[in-house]
């Protein structure tokens, strides 16, 4: 048993060592076996500030990973190249997308129709795209709540 022991109340609030359990003094993390030269621990400070770097550098090495999977993808030019009447009164629109990018990638698309006050708006998500390369969807798009027919013109196309 060592002295630290002996002098240590064990009916009062106290501590135990981190490494080998013995009791000690409240605030004490290590006892005096394991700790000859009484170094303190690391503040809460210094703790919270060591969490808090790594929260940040979790996020800018997040960030780069995204840059690295992301670089090459777009940008995409889009634009309606015919429209026909379906029997429900929805419509068939042909869509053109162009990938400017560097590498071949899907996009995402949402076509907005002109005077539809409900809050829809018709997103599509295509096939990858080669880079520099124009490819063609048809995408179905379905009448509005109360079941009225869609304008056939002024629909604005956007890709990402």
């Amino acid at each position: 048993m060592t002295q630290q022991s002996a002098v240590l109340d064990l009916t009062q609030p106290h501590d135990n060592c981190v490494r080998c359990g013995r009791p000690t003094p409240l605030g004490v993390a290590l006892c005096e076996r394991d700790n000859p030269g009484h170094i303190k621990g690391p503040s809460s400070t210094q703790v919270h500030g060591t969490v808090l770097i790594g929260v940040i550098g979790g996020f800018v090495a997040l960030l780069l990973l995204l840059r690295v999977f992301s670089a090459g993808a777009g940008p995409f030019t889009s634009a309606v190249s015919g429209v026909a009447t379906r029997p429900d009164g929805g419509l068939s629109v042909a869509i053109s997308v162009t990938n400017s990018g560097t590498r071949a990638v899907g996009a995402s698309c949402r076509i907005t129709a002109p005077g539809t006050p409900d809050f829809r708006e018709f997103v599509f998500f295509t096939e990858p795209i080669p880079a520099g390369g124009t490819r063609t969807f048809e995408q179905t798009l379905v009448p509005g709540t109360g079941g009225a027919a869609l304008p056939t013109t002024g629909f604005a196309v956007r890709c990402n």
